[in-house]
């Protein structure tokens, strides 16, 4: 039962902002103290999750690959699902909302890009391989940076460029870039984007002798919060291991206990003023009898 003594104002109002922000709800009714400890506990555990995960534990949605390795590669709108622990991390409010956001724009993005409008200058991690005889290739293992345009200033299928790096060995190597061009989809739950285009012959033939195929820079609002594959979320828990699933039950953990935080925000305290009455007359019959 809500005690008159302790104002809550509008508790739709109050529940609402507590719910956008952990704390926000209290402080609106003026119950500071609380405000600032539910804020600082609950988003010091969420903020602890996502610094764990490097960033990466919140997304709503798991989506699954069809002919391609990974969805990054794939033409069109990939089945996904919601995943059940991000209900608890939506619980925090405003610092898991971002997801939602990112969902939609998942399903608007048309998938693999096989055109370019503008320059790419990043770092670049993965093989090269170079054509043999018949259906054989090698492989080698390449870091260092990619300097890509279109062929045309208006943007074209067909690009030209550098690979700046050097091999697993030590090895330093240019190679010259060329031909046509894949991207991974713009939007994905992953830091990296993955791309392919060709090696062309160094003599200046035009001919392709080779092929690249790794992944560049992804700019942080086309993947931060953005719903990703299992091939990711393996790459994930290979990289951080056990770290990953700490990060994710930390940032669970958040939502759980603001969804405690709301429901005081909206009906008050458990334990109002006047509840230790009941306790004083238990007493005084006990004295007296």
């Amino acid at each position: 039962m809500r005690d008159p003594r302790v104002s809550l104002k509008s508790p739709v109002v109050a529940g609402l902002l507590a719910f956008l922000l952990p704390g926000a709800g209290h402080w609106y009714q003026g119950r500071r103290f609380k405000a600032t400890i539910f804020s600082v506990c609950i988003l010091t555990i969420f903020v602890w999750g996502m610094l764990l995960g490097n960033l990466q534990p919140v997304y709503s949605q798991v989506a699954h690959t069809g002919r391609a390795l990974s969805v990054q590669m794939e033409k069109g709108r990939p089945t996904s699902q919601m995943t059940f622990g991000y209900y608890a991390q939506l619980l925090v409010g405003g610092p898991a909302l971002p997801a939602l956001i990112q969902q939609e724009r998942f399903r608007a993005d048309e998938g693999v890009v096989d055109r370019l409008d503008s320059i790419i200058d990043s770092d670049f991690v993965g093989v090269i391989r170079e054509r043999g005889d018949g259906i054989n290739s090698v492989a080698r293992t390449v870091t260092g940076s990619v300097l890509i345009e279109p062929a045309n200033p208006s943007g074209s299928r067909v690009v030209q460029g550098k690979l700046t790096g050097r091999f697993d060995d030590g090895q330093e190597v240019q190679l010259d870039l060329g031909g046509e061009i894949r991207l991974g989809r713009a939007i994905f739950g992953s830091p990296r984007r993955d791309i392919v285009c060709s090696i062309m012959d160094p003599d200046g033939s035009g001919a392709a002798v080779g092929s690249l195929e790794g992944s560049i820079e992804r700019s942080f609002i086309n993947w931060f919060q953005a719903p990703r594959d299992t091939g990711e979320l393996d790459r994930l828990h290979g990289e951080l291991g056990r770290s990953f699933d700490m990060a994710s039950v930390f940032t669970w953990i958040a939502g759980l206990l603001n969804l405690l935080v709301i429901w005081d925000a909206v009906d008050g305290p458990a334990y109002g003023y006047g509840d230790e009455k009941k306790e004083e007359e238990d007493e005084g019959k006990k004295e007296n009898g």
